[in-house]
């Protein structure tokens, strides 16, 4: 279902070549800082706190080196502003690939990962010259950064430089299985809305609610949909607060709980709820009813993959269901049906 002029890598297709592969590295760190010297000596030391979007790009990156001549992996990491900030450094990336099975890659040099590229100001300006000294590193082009759509140097203008840019194994996938979503989604369909910005969700929230039996909508959305008296169609379903407004009430998520459980297929995106507190546990009883549903599930958003994991749910979850990369582009792709970054392959 992919678009036919997004071609997807290939072994043969990248069969001695000079790889630039955009990936996914955005993950989330644990950082220390270490003082030697109280006065003046001081080192941040961080190591890689989440690994699932490292993870989510392995099949890519093993293709790649198997058949490449060389791999130089770009991506950023967090909001430098441009900026070279010592806690946003690459190394504890690079350390993670050399401790799941790529050191003789990286200690040969056929693996090479550059720093944050947002570390550079024009990373994100998306300044053709950049691009064109990022396009002297290789010969080929793969995206397998899915959740990085907004336009920038490494998403958007560096595809264009090379005559020969294409998806990566998890970026198709991706593309797959939302264009399933949206064009031909089982039924009965649910989607499952939290999180917060209803600016940002209000466009998916009525894009599904075109295709969905019935909308679910959860965390702080409940709030600001209340406070600007925003009118939504008859099959979204908004539900209750708690009493301290930081979680949904224990009866609207029994009040789902029937329409989960018949679901043929469930999306859903962003916390119900302040999961990170113990007292607000509506998060971790919805994401149950939904991976026991036995419906076809589609899960997206950092804070959807950090609920699962505090709750020790994402294991089973990349089991039973479809875990997306991508939290804004998977909603992004959900309401236009495409990305910036797709038009550029």
């Amino acid at each position: 279902m992919v678009n036919t002029i997004m071609q997807v890598v290939n072994s043969s297709l990248i069969a001695g070549k000079r790889v630039l592969l955009r990936y996914d590295i955005d993950v989330a760190l644990e950082c220390k800082v270490q003082s030697f010297d109280y006065a003046q000596d001081k080192s941040v030391k961080c190591k890689v706190k989440e690994d699932f979007k490292l993870r989510a790009g392995l099949a890519t990156l093993r293709l790649c080196l198997d058949n490449a001549s060389e791999v130089i992996l770009i991506g950023h990491v967090g909001r430098p502003g441009g900026k070279v900030v010592a806690q946003l450094s690459v190394e504890p990336i690079r350390q993670w690939f050399f401790e799941h099975g790529f050191s003789a890659d990286l200690d040969s040099q056929k693996l090479v990962i550059l720093e944050n590229l947002r570390f550079d100001p024009r990373e994100e300006a998306a300044d053709i010259e950049y691009a064109k000294e990022l396009a002297n590193k290789g010969n080929f082009f793969v995206n397998e950064a899915f959740s990085s759509y907004r336009p920038a140097v490494s998403t958007t203008v560096l595809p264009s430089l090379f005559p020969q840019r294409v998806a990566g194994l998890r970026f198709a996938k991706e593309v797959n299985k939302l264009t399933e979503v949206l064009q031909n989604p089982k039924k009965p369909f649910i989607a499952i809305m939290g999180g917060a910005k209803v600016k940002d969700k209000l466009p998916v929230i009525q894009a599904l609610a075109k295709k969905a039996d019935a909308v679910l909508v959860g965390g702080k959305l409940v709030a600001e949909i209340k406070e600007q008296n925003i009118s939504l169609s008859g099959n979204v379903m908004v539900g209750k607060l708690s009493e301290d407004g930081f979680d949904i009430s224990a009866d609207t998520t029994s009040a789902w709980a029937g329409l989960i459980s018949k679901a043929a297929m469930i999306v859903w995106n962003g916390p119900v709820g302040k999961f990170e507190d113990p007292q607000c546990n509506q998060t971790e009883k919805v994401a149950k009813l939904i991976l026991n549903s036995g419906a076809e599930v589609v899960i997206g958003g950092g804070d959807s993959v950090a609920a699962l994991d505090q709750a020790g749910l994402l294991e089973e979850a990349e089991k039973s269901a479809f875990v997306s990369v991508g939290g804004g582009a998977m909603l992004k792709f959900l309401s236009d049906g495409t990305l910036p970054t797709i038009q550029a392959l």
